[in-house]
C-alpha cells in the first residue's frame, strides 16, 4: 500500500508541515508535565526557588498527604468497583440476552454521560445527607431513629455516585465489544454443557478483558481528575482527594499557595498514570490473540432470561432510578423551595419559582457567555488539532510518528487536574502584562483543548484507517493538489466522525467543572463554576435553579447530538 504522495513527491512535504505544526501541541502536552514535575523538586513549588528533596519527603512523610492518598484509593476502588459493575451487567444484558430496549437503554446511558456530575451529587445530598436529605429524614420519622441511618458524604458516598455517573461510560465501550466479539466460542461451550454462569466467567469476560481494563483505567483516570463530586459531596465535611487535595493547596481561604507538595504529589500521579497506561497497552497487544471478531451480518445467539427477567428489569430499573430519576426529581424541587426541605403537602405550598425569578441575570449571563465561547472554541481547536495528529500518524511513515500518537495520548492516561495545575503554574510565572494568560479565556480554551486530544485523536485515527489511501492516490494521479483531494475526498468521508467528535466535545466541554475551576477567573466564569459557587455560598435553591437552566442549555445540542448518533447507526446496519 503506497500513499498517494509518496510517488508524487507532494504529500511527504504536505505532512512534514503538519508534523511541524502539531509539534507545538505536543510540546505544551510535554511541556506542562514536565513544569509539574519540575516544581516537585524546587523550594515551595517556585521556578527559581533551590533544588531541594523536601518536597517529596513532606509529600510521603505528611500524615495529611497520606490520609488523601488513602482517601483516593477508596474512593477510586468503590467508583470502579461499581462502574464495572453496573456498566458491564446492563452491557451484557443488551447484547447477549434477550432483554431488548439496547436503543433505548444505550440513548439514556449517552445522556446519562452529559449530565453534569455536581447536578447528581446535589441531587444525592437532598436524598440521603445525614442532617437534610429526604430519604433519612423519612427513615427517621418512620422508625424513631435518632440519627440517620446513612451518610452519602463518605469517601463510599461519594465513590457509590461517582461509579454510578461513570457505569455509563463503561456501558459504552464494554457493549462496543460485545457486538463486534464473535459469539462462536460462547455457543460452543453452551454446546458442551457449560451453563450461563460458566460461559460468562471462562470465555465472555476473558474475550473482552482489554476492553474492561481499557474502561477501568479511563474511568478510573476520570475519577481522580473529577473535582465536582468532592467538591460538593467532600469538601464541607474535610474529606480530601487528590483532585479536592489540589484544589484547596493552590487557592487557600488565608495565606499564599505554597505548590511544592502538590507538584511532587501531581509527579507521582503523573507515573501512575503513565504505567497504568502502559500496562493497559501491553494487555492490548497480548489480548490481539484472543481476538474473534464477526462480520457485518452475524447477529450472536442471545440467552433467554425467562423467569430471571424481573431480575434483570430491577438492575436496570434500579440503576436509572437512584442514577438519574431521583437526584433529578430532587434537584428540581430544590429549585422551587426558598430552601432545603423534604417533600411534603406543607413544603408544596411555599413551592414557586422564586429562585428562577431572582437569579442574580448578570452573574449568570456572564457565566453563559464564557461556557458558550467555551463549548464552540475548545472543540474547534481540539478537532482541528486532532485531525493534524491523526494525519501524520496514520498517513505518514516516519519514524517517529508513533510518538505522536504517545504525546497524543497521554491527556488520557494523566489526571487533568494535573495539565491544569502546570498550566496554571505556567500561565503565572511565564505571562504578565498584555500577554498575561492567567484566568483568561484563551488559556482555559488552550488547556480543555489539549485535554480533549485524546479523545479526538483516537476518533479520526479509526476514520481515517476506514478510507483507503487509493481514493487519494486516483485523485493525485489526476492532477489534484493534496489539498484539494483532502477537501474533496478525505474530509467528507470524514464528516460523520467530525461532526459526532465536535459535538460530543462541545457538551463534555459545558458540563466540566475541574479545567474551569482550577484555571478560570471571574471574568471566565462558566456555568457549571457559577453554579458551584452559589452552592458553596449556601444558595441551594438558586444553585438547583441555574443547574436545571443549564440541562436545559444543553438540551439542544444533545438531542443533535443523538439524531445524528441514531442515523449513523442505521447506516452501519443497512
Amino acid at each position: 500500500m503506497t500513499l498517494p504522495g509518496a510517488r508524487l513527491g507532494r504529500r511527504p512535504t504536505a505532512l512534514g508541515l503538519l508534523a511541524g505544526l502539531i509539534t507545538v501541541p505536543a510540546a505544551c502536552v510535554v511541556g506542562l508535565l514536565a513544569l509539574v514535575v519540575y516544581l516537585g523538586f524546587r523550594a515551595q513549588g517556585s521556578l527559581d526557588g533551590a533544588f531541594t528533596l523536601g518536597n517529596l519527603r513532606a509529600l510521603f512523610g505528611d500524615a495529611q498527604v497520606w490520609d488523601v492518598v488513602r482517601n483516593t484509593a477508596v474512593y477510586v476502588t468503590v467508583t470502579l468497583a461499581v462502574a464495572l459493575f453496573f456498566g458491564t451487567a446492563i452491557a451484557l444484558l443488551v447484547e447477549r440476552t434477550d432483554f431488548g430496549w439496547g436503543r433505548t437503554v444505550g440513548t439514556v446511558m449517552v445522556l446519562r454521560i452529559l449530565i453534569p456530575g455536581f447536578f447528581t451529587a446535589m441531587g444525592w445530598i437532598f436524598l440521603l445527607h445525614p442532617r437534610i436529605g429526604a430519604i433519612n429524614q423519612w427513615l427517621m420519622e418512620g422508625f424513631g431513629l435518632a440519627k440517620a441511618p446513612i451518610n452519602i458524604v463518605s469517601l463510599v458516598g461519594m465513590g457509590v455516585v461517582e461509579g454510578l455517573a461513570l457505569s455509563a461510560l463503561v456501558f459504552t465501550m464494554v457493549s462496543s465489544s460485545l457486538r463486534m466479539l464473535d459469539g462462536t466460542l460462547e455457543e460452543a461451550a453452551r454446546a458442551s454443557g457449560a451453563g450461563p454462569w460458566t460461559v460468562l466467567r471462562r470465555v465472555t469476560l476473558p474475550l473482552i478483558y482489554p476492553s474492561l481494563l481499557g474502561a477501568g483505567l479511563f474511568a478510573g483516570t476520570i475519577a481522580i481528575s473529577s473535582l465536582d463530586i468532592p467538591l460538593i459531596m467532600g469538601l464541607s465535611n474535610r474529606i480530601y482527594v487528590f483532585s479536592s487535595y489540589l484544589y484547596v493547596a493552590t487557592n487557600p481561604s488565608a495565606g499564599t499557595p505554597e505548590y511544592g507538595v502538590p507538584a511532587a504529589f501531581s509527579g507521582v500521579m503523573i507515573l501512575v498514570g503513565l504505567a497504568f497506561s502502559l500496562w493497559y497497552q501491553r494487555t492490548l497487544r497480548s489480548g490481539r490473540k484472543y481476538q474473534v471478531v464477526s462480520g457485518k451480518s452475524y447477529r450472536p445467539a442471545r440467552i433467554t432470561l425467562g423467569r430471571w427477567r424481573w431480575a434483570a428489569w430491577l438492575l436496570v430499573g434500579g440503576y436509572f432510578l437512584w442514577s438519574i430519576v431521583l437526584p433529578m426529581a430532587m434537584v428540581v424541587w430544590i429549585s422551587l423551595l426558598p430552601f432545603v426541605q423534604k417533600p411534603s403537602a406543607a413544603a408544596l405550598k411555599v413551592a414557586s419559582f422564586d429562585n428562577y425569578r431572582h437569579l442574580d441575570w448578570t452573574f449568570v449571563g456572564r457565566g453563559l457567555e464564557t461556557s458558550a465561547k467555551l463549548m464552540v472554541l475548545a472543540p474547534t481547536l481540539a478537532v482541528l488539532m486532532s485531525l493534524a495528529f491523526a494525519f501524520v500518524v496514520v498517513r505518514s511513515r516516519g519514524r517517529h510518528r508513533y510518538v505522536y500518537d504517545l504525546v497524543a495520548f497521554l491527556p488520557q492516561a494523566v489526571p487533568s487536574t494535573v495539565f491544569a495545575f502546570g498550566a496554571m503554574i505556567a500561565a503565572l510565572y511565564w505571562t504578565e502584562g498584555w500577554y498575561g494568560l492567567y484566568g483568561t479565556l484563551a488559556l482555559l480554551v488552550g488547556v480543555t483543548a489539549l485535554i480533549q486530544l485524546a479523545f479526538g485523536t483516537r476518533m479520526f485515527n479509526a476514520g481515517l484507517l476506514q478510507i483507503h489511501t487509493e481514493l487519494e492516490e486516483a485523485a493525485a494521479m489526476s492532477g489534484a493538489s493534496t489539498w484539494t483531494s483532502v477537501r474533496l475526498i478525505t474530509l467528507p468521508l470524514l464528516r460523520p466522525v467530525l461532526t459526532y467528535t465536535w459535538l460530543w466535545l462541545a457538551l463534555l466541554s459545558l458540563r466540566d467543572l475541574t479545567v474551569p475551576t482550577l484555571i478560570g477567573g471571574q471574568d471566565t466564569l462558566t456555568l457549571s463554576v457559577a453554579s458551584w459557587t452559589l452552592f458553596n455560598t449556601g444558595q441551594v435553591g438558586a444553585s438547583s435553579a441555574l443547574t436545571l437552566l443549564m440541562i436545559g442549555f444543553m438540551t439542544p445540542v444533545v438531542v443533535v447530538f443523538l439524531l445524528l448518533t441514531r442515523k449513523n447507526e442505521g447506516k452501519a446496519l443497512s
